[in-house]
């Protein structure tokens, strides 16, 4: 991915939008108007809207790759680790906002083709480290649920996911804590 400061608050703002609105929420010249260029400008950087749909979410996996990264190397426990994990979800409610890969699945028909794997990755990705996390948790004895720590896993990503979209429909952050205390809680040995 090329960085440039133009580029970057191209990016910014698509994502910004996009969180906000969904990608048929915006267009070009929303994102020239608010980033205070030329649409021109944007289509030099990003020709077609698919194009800054790729990057933005490839941009944003980094980012979450990075989150994850830094949950694994500063905290030891299952439980604050989740806890930080799910906090991740609650900030993005505290910008007014919805999970990037989360709007993205909710277009999912509308996408193209050449960006499902990517969206797919995220998701896979997210369940993988939960699934490791919450099978360390168990081992441990920090952590107490039945079934397999796949199924948990998925199961506390869709909780997050959907939470994030009801607390955000329904304009009450609160839901969203609650859910989110709530799933630790039943976690908890």
């Amino acid at each position: 991915m090329n960085s440039n400061p133009t580029r970057d608050l191209i990016l910014d703002s698509a994502q910004a939008l996009a969180q906000a609105r969904g990608f048929n929420g915006f267009s070009y010249a929303d994102i020239a108007a608010e980033v205070g260029i030329r649409k021109a400008s944007i289509h030099h950087h990003f020709p077609t809207k698919h194009a800054l749909e790729t990057e933005l979410l490839e941009r944003y996996r980094a980012t979450f790759i990075a989150e994850l990264n830094s949950i694994e190397s500063s905290v030891s426990g299952s439980v604050e680790r989740l806890q930080r994990y799910a906090q991740l979800y609650t900030n993005t409610l505290s910008n007014h906002c919805i999970c990037l890969a989360g709007m993205m699945a909710s277009d999912v028909g509308a996408l193209p083709e050449q960006l499902k794997p990517s969206l797919e990755g995220f998701f896979r990705e997210h369940m993988e480290w939960l699934t490791k996390v919450l099978a360390a948790g168990k081992s441990a004895g920090e952590l107490n649920f039945d079934g397999s720590a796949p199924a948990q896993a998925s199961a506390f990503l869709a909780a997050l996911q959907g939470g994030l979209l009801m607390a955000n429909a329904m304009g009450d952050d609160a839901v969203f804590k609650k859910l989110k205390q709530t799933l630790v809680s039943q976690l908890k040995s």
